[in-house]
C-alpha cells in the first residue's frame, strides 16, 4: 500500500441502506484521508474516488484496523505515524446509510488537525534524526529529504534539542502559526527557543526544519 496513505478511512456498509458514496468519499477526503476502503457498493465507491481522487483499497488486503473514538484519535494517529505505520479507521455507516455522531465528532477532531499538519503527517517517515525530549520525535518528509517534521505533545518545554543533523537548517517555524523560530546548532545539535510559542488548542504540534534545499545553490540571474 502507499506509504503516503497515513489514514485510510474503512467503511463498513453490508448492514447499510441508501448509502451515498459520494459523500463518504467526500467526507474521506475532507479530513486529509487519501485512500478508503469498503465492504459493499465496490462500483458506486470506485466513481466516487475517481471524483475526489481518492485511491480504493481492497478490503481482503486489510489486515489490522481499529475503531477509534474523540478523546484518543490523533494521538493513536500520531503514535501509528511515530513508528512509519498507517492508520486504518473502522467507520460503521447506520442502517440508513448516516454516520453516529460520535464517528462525526471523531471525523471533526482529525479534520481540524489535519487541516494544519496533513502534510507534514502524510507525507513524513521515520528517520535518523532524534529529539533529546520525551513526548518529541521527528521525521523527514519521503519526497524531500531536506524537510524535516518535529512532532512536539503539549505542554511544549521552554527549549527543544534535535540530534544528528549535519547541517544548519535554513529556516525553522512552528507549522500552527507559521512562527519563525529561534535556533542555535553546533556539533550536529539543534537546540530550538520555544519559549514564546502562541499558546494552541491542539495536543499535539508540529515544528518544520527546512535544511539546505537545492535550489539554494542556484546562483541569481543577472539581467
Amino acid at each position: 500500500m502507499n506509504p503516503d496513505f497515513a489514514i485510510v478511512l474503512n467503511f463498513k456498509l453490508k448492514s447499510a441502506k441508501d448509502v451515498d458514496a459520494d459523500f463518504l468519499v467526500q467526507t474521506a477526503r475532507n479530513i486529509g484521508a487519501r485512500a478508503v476502503s469498503v465492504d459493499a457498493q465496490q462500483t458506486a465507491f470506485k466513481k466516487a474516488c475517481a471524483k475526489y481522487t481518492i485511491a480504493l483499497v481492497d478490503a481482503e488486503t486489510i489486515k489490522e484496523s481499529c475503531d477509534l473514538v474523540p478523546a484518543d484519535a490523533v494521538a493513536k494517529l500520531v503514535a501509528n505515524r511515530k513508528d512509519g505505520q498507517k492508520t486504518i479507521i473502522n467507520i460503521p455507516v447506520t442502517d440508513n446509510g448516516k454516520l453516529s455522531s460520535e464517528t462525526e465528532t471523531m471525523l471533526k477532531q482529525i479534520n481540524n488537525w489535519m487541516h494544519l499538519f496533513g502534510h507534514a503527517f502524510n507525507e513524513g517517515e521515520p528517520c535518523t534524526l532524534k529529539a533529546a525530549q520525551n513526548n518529541a520525535f521527528v521525521l523527514q518528509n519521503r519526497h524531500v529529504h531536506y524537510q524535516k517534521y518535529l512532532f512536539v505533545k503539549a505542554p511544549l518545554p521552554e527549549a527543544i534539542k534535535v540530534q544528528g543533523l549535519a547541517n544548519k537548517p535554513n529556516r525553522i517555524e512552528m507549522i500552527e502559526h507559521r512562527t519563525e523560530l529561534d535556533f542555535t546548532f553546533a556539533d550536529n545539535e539543534l537546540s530550538i527557543n520555544l519559549k514564546d510559542v502562541p499558546e494552541s488548542d491542539f495536543a499535539w504540534q508540529v515544528i518544520r526544519i527546512q535544511e539546505h534545499r537545492p535550489e539554494d545553490d542556484i546562483k541569481e540571474t543577472k539581467y
